[in-house]
């Protein structure tokens, strides 16, 4: 009898060992330490031994430093947001001066798993995933799934996440019940959404993990903080979004959010805010 049950204690534990390592269905994933700078334009895919191999470009001679933009009132106090949005940030930024911020690490690699790094500054850009239902063969919502990280909530009930070198912050905010977050924004690139639907102009992608949705019921107001500028986007694809807020879809859209003047080139806009109400299907944090 008690070889028995040492045996289905040894078998029990063999399978959750197991299961950590195959938390994707019979896909090895990992959490590795991406380098935040690679050569501009690198482009690395990780085999089957989660080995990553350089399929262009290479590592940086020199890892200099990320000097992120500016996250104070003065960038807010501007009479053209409206008083929730003003609100809500300003609330975000009394959360960071505090403390209250829960860090989230670099999402899961798997086997397959492909990094972008920026043709321009050579800043971790996008993590594709394979998926046999695109046509493109990535897409950045086929993820391994992970569990998320508890944010840091404050005494007035909102909860706050940040990730990446360039200080994304992502807040929820019970009082209006709506999601706001402040950082980088990138541009991906894929035929379908996470819910099957067809990519277009004006699509955006917010974090799989803290703002996930299947229905994209609300408009998602983004702002370019440097120019001021607003647009409408609508929520139409989630991804892991290693180093940014929000994901725009498509490289001509990504270059009207960041001002970018024609003939120059563009990967991103280093300091953006979006807001939006919840989506319906959406659960509250915390």
């Amino acid at each position: 009898m008690k070889y028995i049950r040492k045996t289905i204690i040894a078998c029990l534990i063999l399978l959750a060992l197991t299961l950590s390592v195959f938390a994707a269905g019979s896909t090895p994933v990992k959490r590795m330490t991406l380098p935040q700078k690679m050569l501009p334009g690198t482009v690395v895919i990780y085999n089957s031994n989660l080995e990553p191999q350089i399929l262009k470009g290479g590592y940086a001679n020199s890892l200099s430093s990320f000097s992120p933009a500016s996250r104070n009132p003065r960038n807010w106090n501007t009479t053209s947001y409206s008083r929730v949005e003003l609100q809500s940030a300003l609330e975000q930024y009394q959360a960071i001066a505090s403390g209250k911020v829960a860090s989230v690490p670099l999402p899961l690699v798997c086997d397959g798993a492909k990094v972008i790094y920026d043709s321009i500054t050579g800043d971790i850009n996008n993590i594709y995933y394979p998926d046999p239902q695109d046509p493109t063969g990535y897409s950045i919502h086929n993820a391994p799934q992970e569990p998320a990280v508890a944010g840091q909530k404050s005494s007035n009930g909102q909860v706050t996440w940040s990730w990446g070198a360039h200080n994304n912050t992502l807040t929820y905010r019970p009082s209006s019940d709506s999601f706001l977050g402040v950082g980088r924004a990138t541009y991906f690139v894929g035929t379908y959404g996470n819910r099957d639907n067809i990519l277009k102009a004006y699509d955006c992608a917010t974090k799989m993990a803290y703002d996930y949705s299947k229905v994209g019921d609300q408009d998602v107001q983004i702002r370019n903080l440097d120019t001021d500028e607003v647009f409408t986007y609508h929520q139409a694809d989630v991804g892991g979004l290693p180093d940014a807020i929000i994901d725009i879809w498509g490289e001509e859209n990504i270059r009207e959010l960041a001002g970018t003047p024609d003939g120059e080139p563009t990967n991103n806009a280093n300091n953006v805010r979006y807001y939006h109400v919840r989506f319906s299907d959406q659960a509250i944090p915390g």
